[in-house]
């Protein structure tokens, strides 16, 4: 384990006590042994179970303190009204740390909110810290480590870390990110966070020169001023990325009831968060596309943005979601029109911007198209480039029919690849984007599995670009 950090307990253990092991699917007993055998973790295993041997093929037993080595993590699955007697127990065995990811607290009574308090003064007396209560977990897949309840396959190891209070429906922004190539490295669940806070892990991932950015699900912020110095610090060498729920009547009460936590006005916080620096998502969804954006894409110097397109409805769509996000959409000049019509776009087609080449007929060559959009991202009049419906519906050897397939794969997907190196090769951002998903389209598919990314709502493309183009600011700001 790395010295000098005391969090690094819950990321980065050289041993595991899983308090409450079982066997029995659906237990969060089961889920945290099946996660840490999931990813091979390379330190060592002790279920603690008071009626089972073994647990998995792993000898148990029956008190954490009958185990005969050091423990540096205890992880608790038991129920709530032994908890007390655990952490005492972890404490005569010096344990490092606890995840207790047992329910039952101040997310449900005000009687659990004292506790927790008791529960993190009992830690502190042994010289332990304490995650939770009311977690799902944490893992750091750089480390083989895996003690959450997310299943293995849907964990990419990427260089993004997530600090989130609350477990499942991160969960599922993992499984959703996971066939498009995005997911996190790294992942802590706080919970109620009766000693332990998002501002802690938020710190310890500052100073990790392998997280490269840091994305936030946030109900409440328990130490503000800290949080500030804390949040402004870190976004000067990374991008910090927060989604603030609890920000309605009803989100209020339903934050209450998930963490115990006290949210606010949603422009308060959004106010209070920008001052930090941080970049904060509109929604949950675009959290994980964004914190890849931030690291993957080359930097949005501008507000001016062009649009190549396969549909004029589309293209007024786009300018219409770009404006409201406070971009601009230049007129491209003469000289660049002119230039775009000496590449093969007839007369009747747009070259202003949007630039239409669905009405070209695509009659020309992918080598053409390109040219196309490295003319536009090499005049010096845009700072980011959308190329939008390349890509048709079907599915090569699916139900789909063949009448529908309105162009062969191979084009659109050479288009593609040829878009998505002009923005390596101009540092320019290039976003392609496409109503269909890799589930419905083979091209959309197939550039997905080679790592191009393509958005699939028009909404969700300003917002990157924008938030993007707001990040550029914030850095020069913070230097």
């Amino acid at each position: 384990m790395e010295s000098g950090n005391n969090l690094d307990v819950f990321l980065r253990p050289a041993s595991v006590a899983v308090i409450g092991a079982s066997e029995r699917k659906g237990s969060w007993g089961s889920f945290i042994m099946e996660g840490l055998r999931s990813w091979n973790y390379p330190g060592k295993i002790y279920p603690v179970n008071q009626k089972m041997k073994e647990v998995f093929g792993i000898p148990a037993f029956s008190d954490i303190r009958d185990i005969p080595n050091s423990i540096d993590l205890a992880i608790v699955t038991i129920p709530e009204q032994s908890t007390e007697k655990v952490v005492a127990s972890c404490g005569k065995k010096r344990v490092k740390g606890i995840t207790l990811i047992t329910a039952g607290f101040s997310e449900v009574m005000e009687e659990g909110r004292q506790r927790e308090r008791a529960l993190k003064d009992l830690a502190h007396s042994y010289g332990m810290r304490l995650l939770g209560p009311n977690v799902s977990g944490t893992f750091n897949i750089h480390a083989q480590f895996n003690a959450a309840a997310s299943p293995a396959d849907h964990i990419i190891p990427t260089t993004i870390a997530a600090v989130t209070q609350g477990g499942y429906a991160f969960y599922d922004l993992l499984a959703s990110g996971f066939p498009r190539g995005m997911g996190v490295g790294q992942f802590i669940h706080t919970g109620n966070e009766c000693d332990l806070t998002i501002t802690d892990f938020l710190e310890y991932f500052g100073h990790k020169p392998d997280v490269h950015a840091v994305i936030m699900y946030i109900e409440t912020i328990r130490d503000g001023t800290r949080f500030i110095d804390v949040a402004r610090t870190t976004a000067t060498t990374k991008p910090v990325v927060v989604y603030k729920a609890g920000n309605t009547p009803g989100g209020f009460r339903a934050a209450q009831s998930h963490t115990g936590a006290l949210a606010g006005r949603a422009e308060i916080f959004s106010g209070f968060l920008k001052q930090a620096g941080v970049i904060v998502s509109p929604t949950m969804e675009l959290l994980l596309p964004l914190g890849h954006a931030l690291v993957e894409r080359p930097p949005m110097r501008g507000n001016r943005v062009a649009i190549i397109t396969m549909g004029g409805s589309w293209g007024v769509a786009l300018s219409d979601a770009l404006e409201k996000e406070g971009l601009q959409l230049p007129e491209l000049s003469t000289d660049v029109q002119n230039k775009l019509r000496s590449l093969g776009m007839p007369s009747r087609a747009s070259t202003k911007n949007p630039v239409d080449i669905g009405a070209s007929g695509l009659f020309i060559s992918i080598e053409a198209i390109v040219a196309i959009g490295r003319a536009v991202l090499t005049s010096g009049e845009v700072d980011a480039l959308i190329l939008h419906g390349i890509g048709r519906p079907g599915m090569l050897g699916g139900n789909v029919p063949v009448e529908i397939r309105l162009m062969p794969p191979e084009l659109d997907r050479g288009i593609m690849k040829g878009y998505a190196h002009l923005e390596s090769e101009t540092g320019i951002p290039v976003v392609i984007g496409n109503l269909f998903t890799p589930w419905e389209s083979q091209a959309v598919h197939d550039v997905n599995e080679e790592g191009i990314r393509v958005v699939n709502r028009v909404d969700e493309t300003a917002q990157l670009l924008s938030l993007m183009h707001e990040y550029w600011n914030i850095k020069r700001t913070l230097r």
